[in-house]
């Protein structure tokens, strides 16, 4: 937001607090009421002016994985693919095992978390 935008608004609810003081206590209701409704007016597009074009950067989640594991105790078959809708840990798979035609188990889902290079200079 612009620095314009910013004097702007903080004018807009600085004169909304100035009429909401002078007019919003008059003697005659039909005066507080506008004054009181004039004020908040300014204060409302003051306060929209205030909030306008930020936006927030919504960051996508961190890539989540499934490892998928042989039931057989001989045999050393592991998968790693992508998660997917449905998936939790100790679900037997449909599919059987390309080694020894076992049962498939997912054993873990794990969320791979990013980090950043560190320079040994």
């Amino acid at each position: 937001m612009g620095v314009v935008t910013k004097i702007i608004s903080l004018s807009f609810i600085a004169l909304g607090t100035l009429i909401v003081i002078t007019y919003g206590g008059a003697q005659d209701p039909v005066i507080s009421f506008i004054g009181m409704f004039a004020g908040l007016m300014l204060w409302s597009i003051g306060l929209a002016l205030m909030g306008a074009g930020r936006t927030t950067q919504v960051k996508p989640p961190p890539p989540t994985i499934t490892e998928i594991r042989c039931d057989n105790p001989d045999c050393d078959f592991k998968e790693i693919r992508d998660f997917e809708p449905g998936d939790y840990i100790l679900r037997p798979m449909e599919a059987h095992c390309p080694k020894c035609q076992g049962s498939l188990t997912i054993y873990g889902i794990y969320v791979v978390l990013e980090q950043e290079e560190k320079s040994t200079i």
